[in-house]
C-alpha cells in the first residue's frame, strides 16, 4: 500500500511574518493602528504628523515587555531571529 503523501517537507520552520498599519479617518477623528515597522503619516498644510511608532526591539518599552515574556534581546534581534518586536505571522 502506498503512502499519502502530506504535501511538501519543510527543512526549517517558518520565518514569515508581516507588518501592518490601519488607518480609519472619520470626520472627527483620525485612528492608527500598527504592529511592526510600517509607517503611517498624514500630510495636511505642507506639514507631515506621525501617525505610527515603530515596535523595535531596543526600545525600553518593548524591551521589558519581551522580556517579561520569557523572551531575549541580542543585536537587534527578538530570540535571536525577528529584527522588530511585533509583528503578524508565523514567527
Amino acid at each position: 500500500m502506498k503512502e499519502k503523501d502530506n504535501g511538501p517537507k519543510y527543512e526549517e520552520e517558518s520565518h514569515a511574518g508581516c507588518t501592518a498599519n490601519v488607518v480609519l479617518i472619520t470626520p472627527d477623528w483620525i485612528y492608527c493602528a500598527n504592529a511592526g515597522d510600517s509607517r503611517a503619516i498624514a500630510y495636511q498644510n505642507q506639514k507631515t504628523v506621525e501617525l505610527s511608532k515603530d515596535h523595535k526591539p531596543e526600545d525600553p518599552i518593548e524591551l521589558d515587555r519581551i522580556t517579561k515574556a520569557g523572551g531575549s534581546v541580542s543585536y537587534g534581534r527578538v530570540n535571536g531571529g525577528l529584527n522588530l518586536s511585533r509583528a503578524l505571522g508565523d514567527l
